[in-house]
């Protein structure tokens, strides 16, 4: 049996019990089930046929061409029609409220290009989402965590985060929001930060950072992009915690420490792609103690 007559079979209820074991064992099924649920909510206006037919019939003039009068054989090709009606409105809405979200799982780097060819590098353990329809009206990305942005010549989008927006034109930046550290780097071009109600605009070299609202002084860059994308952190006061837990997102590992730690962490040559190193650059200006007790689990320990 063709798939179109298994189909209006199975609409006008007419299988037997064996066809209809067979039918819905097909991969398809779940998705006309779905659509004939949703085309059964449609109804058309009652219309008396016959009746319609005679009304037309008697009107006919004695000069009127004979009129041919086509008359559907089975209210399947009805449903069907209803059916193809409601498959392209569900198609369409899916469609135009679609969002596209790229991850980088922790211990791993996730690159993609927006609509319209903009270049993106997400670092570990963040996430992007973005609508194509309509990107030209809209041109917006969410993200949460860190990410590299080349824009491409001529284009612009806002860059939303929980802690700022950065609105750019064909730049190159850096954009990180993790935890209550909110930062950016401008590489090339100009960005317009917008946070707190206030608005900076950054030119090559210059940043921004702010942690829990309070502006932290990071100094100016000669570097073309960020250090991350070449496997080497920087950190500028930042607090030991949110140095623990990016070394975690970096190499896909759990961190305990056992103690405070109350000074902030300077560095500017933290490797992404070597944890041995990583962890002696951190432990040695606290005097911890390294001790991995598994494969992806470490603890730092005050001496």
């Amino acid at each position: 049996m063709k798939e179109d007559n298994k189909l209006a079979k199975w609409l006008e209820g007419a299988m037997d019990e064996q066809e209809l074991k067979a039918f819905q064992s097909l991969p398809e099924f779940e998705t006309y089930r779905k659509i004939k649920d949703f085309s059964a909510q449609l109804k058309a206006p009652e219309t008396d046929i016959d009746t319609l037919y005679q009304n037309i019939t008697t009107k006919k003039t004695s000069t009127a061409p004979a009129a041919k009068v086509v008359r559907l054989q089975s209210p399947w090709l009805v449903r069907i029609a209803a059916v193809l009606v409601v498959a392209l409105c569900l198609t369409f809405f899916f469609y135009t409220n679609h969002t596209t979200t790229e991850i980088a799982e922790n211990g791993k780097r996730t690159e993609f290009l927006l609509p319209d060819n903009s270049e993106v590098v997400l670092n570990a353990g963040s996430q992007a989402e973005f609508k194509s329809w309509n990107w030209n009206k809209k041109r917006s990305v969410n993200l949460k965590g860190e990410a590299f942005f080349k824009v491409a010549k001529g284009k612009t989008f806002d860059v939303n985060t929980s802690l700022g927006k950065v609105t750019v034109v064909g730049t190159q930046f850096n954009v990180k929001a993790r935890e209550n550290r909110f930062e950016v780097t401008c590489f090339e071009g100009k960005v317009k930060v917008s946070y707190n109600n206030n608005e900076v605009f950054l030119t090559p070299g210059e940043s921004i950072s702010l942690e829990e609202g309070k502006e932290v002084e990071i100094p100016e860059t000669t570097n073309q992009q960020p250090g991350w994308t070449n496997n080497t952190i920087a950190f500028h006061e930042e607090k030991p915690e949110n140095v623990i837990k990016e070394l975690e997102r970096q190499y896909n590992v759990k961190i305990e420490l056992k103690g405070k730690l109350i000074n902030t962490f300077n560095a500017s040559n933290v490797p992404t792609n070597d944890l041995d190193t990583a962890l002696e650059v951190f432990a040695g200006p606290y005097g911890l103690k390294v001790e991995k007790t598994a494969k992806d689990r470490i603890i730092l320990t005050m001496e």
